[in-house]
């Protein structure tokens, strides 16, 4: 299977994944994994593999240096 990463995940992959058939207990599912996704008109969510593989709520901010000297102790 040659999966890139901006696919989007189809209906049976969701539901292999999620492990639900309803589509409101899919979104519910990836909601709390984390998962961004778009609620489709029939009410069914489409994501695509990079959000399932890298879900925003895992993604780490850039952490900035905690020491910074005194450069004013200099004067």
């Amino acid at each position: 299977m040659d999966m890139q990463t901006n696919d989007i995940i189809s209906d049976a992959d969701i539901e292999q994944i999620t492990g639900y058939k309803i589509p409101s207990k899919q979104c519910q599912c990836l909601k709390q994994a984390g998962v961004f996704f778009v609620v489709r008109r029939d009410g069914r969510p489409r994501t695509t593999w990079q959000h399932f593989n890298d879900p925003i709520t895992h993604r780490k901010a850039a952490v900035p240096d905690a020491f910074e000297p005194n450069f004013g102790a200099l004067d």
